[in-house]
């Protein structure tokens, strides 16, 4: 892992948050994915940045890699969600490396989660803070101090085709594991979910 250039190290790190943030809002989620997810996002947060601003720390590439064997055993007992299946296109369409691809979409759906389950809520305050608003805003430096540019305009995506990506990953089967798509009262609106 030493030889590791600092993109992939990057892109793998970020791919490991999104498979412990995607099990947390998720519709599988338990006890032990929160656990391991919890784990993981904390590890994440604190050492990806030093990381990839000093590739040979030993240290830090061990904790990232039990950090990404965490996220692995909780998305394992949940299956990913919407940002994966957003990534599929982006990947496929645009080129963007899975990491970026699944990870950049993270503070935008952060902010579709918030409130559809207080015990979804829960489990981010454990990690955000009580100001849950404000986590959207932390996720989004953090992915910026990366490199991360975190909006689909960024990435050369016009509005209607976003508003399409995320109706068609949404109804994917990755879609469906997100909280926000199983809502009750929850119809579609010309490709805009509404309550």
């Amino acid at each position: 892992m030493l030889s590791l250039p600092r993109s992939v190290t990057v892109s793998t790190g970020l791919d490991a948050l999104s498979h412990a943030l995607e099990s947390i809002w998720n519709v599988n989620a338990n006890p032990i994915s929160d656990s391991f997810a919890v784990s993981a996002v904390q590890d994440i947060l604190e050492c990806l940045v030093p990381l990839a601003n000093k590739l040979d720390d030993m240290r830090l590439r061990s904790r990232m890699s039990l950090a990404a064997l965490k996220a692995g055993i909780a998305f394992s007992n949940t299956k990913t969600a919407l940002v994966h299946s957003i990534s599929y296109d982006m990947t496929l369409r645009h080129d963007l490396p899975h990491g970026i691809a699944c990870s950049f979409t993270l503070p935008m759906v952060l902010g579709m989660a918030l409130g559809r389950r207080a015990d979804r809520d829960t489990v981010l305050q454990r990690l955000f803070g009580a100001d849950l608003q404000a986590a959207q805003r932390r996720l989004g430096e953090f992915l910026r101090e990366l490199g991360v540019k975190t909006e689909f305009a960024d990435y050369g995506i016009s509005d209607e085709e976003q508003r399409a990506m995320i109706s068609h990953a949404m109804d994917g089967q990755r879609g469906k594991n997100f909280i926000g798509a199983a809502c009750p009262g929850r119809r579609k609106n010309n490709d805009k979910e509404t309550e």
